[in-house]
């Protein structure tokens, strides 16, 4: 028998009832008889089968396993019955009649044992809930040190990047020292290219003054 996962892989069958590796999803099973999901062959439709015969030594062997097989079910069952009547008749919990005040004083003692149930089991949650409010206060200090070590080393960053800023602003050019910077930068050009040998020696500009990092001065 040849079952499909899918109709669509059809299209990967090639002629000759061969298959393409494992990817077309095929699966090959062999039935030992017919599947009981398809219908009675119609060749089969109306045919009664014949009842095999049966010897007498065969039945009587039958019936003898049969009633010995019913008898030891009554059996358990009658042992099972009476054993469960004698475990009720000899507990003291279902069929003795408790007097009024026998009940009240029943009910009072499983009051007292509630009671002290609930002391025990209220102890034990006071002493969970103050662990768990000291690992929540821990936990919270924690997080408020850590927050405050950042802020610090956030400010000392911005400290230092603001007095950075403060040195370098001495260097920047105003409105006022314009007229200044454009005559030293006349005065003085400087030409960025340069080129290197195989030696590695630098040679820079034509024959012009190298670019000074000292603020011009006048």
């Amino acid at each position: 028998m040849l079952r499909l996962y899918n109709p669509i892989l059809f299209q990967y069958l090639n002629v000759g009832n061969k298959t393409i590796g494992n990817s077309c999803g095929l699966e090959f099973v062999r039935w030992r008889r017919k599947p009981r999901w398809l219908p009675v062959a119609k060749s089969k439709i109306f045919r009664i089968p014949q009842r095999k015969p049966q010897s007498l030594e065969e039945k009587n062997e039958l019936l003898r396993l049969h009633n010995n097989y019913r008898t030891q079910m009554r059996s358990i069952r009658l042992y099972l019955r009476e054993e469960n009547q004698r475990i009720a008749e000899t507990t003291t919990t279902d069929h003795i009649a408790l007097t009024p005040q026998q009940e009240e004083e029943e009910f009072n003692r499983c009051l007292q044992e509630n009671d002290k149930w609930n002391n025990e089991i209220n102890k034990i949650r006071e002493l969970r809930l103050a662990k768990e409010r000291e690992e929540t206060k821990a936990y919270v200090q924690e997080k408020l040190r850590l927050a405050e070590e950042r802020r610090e080393e956030q400010m000392q960053r911005i400290e230092s990047l603001v007095k950075k800023e403060k040195e370098l602003s001495k260097t920047f050019i105003t409105y006022e020292k314009l007229d200044e910077a454009i005559e030293h930068a006349l005065a003085n050009p400087v030409d960025y290219n340069f080129a290197l040998d195989l030696q590695g020696n630098i040679y820079r500009g034509r024959s012009n003054v190298p670019m000074s990092t000292e603020p011009a001065q006048k």
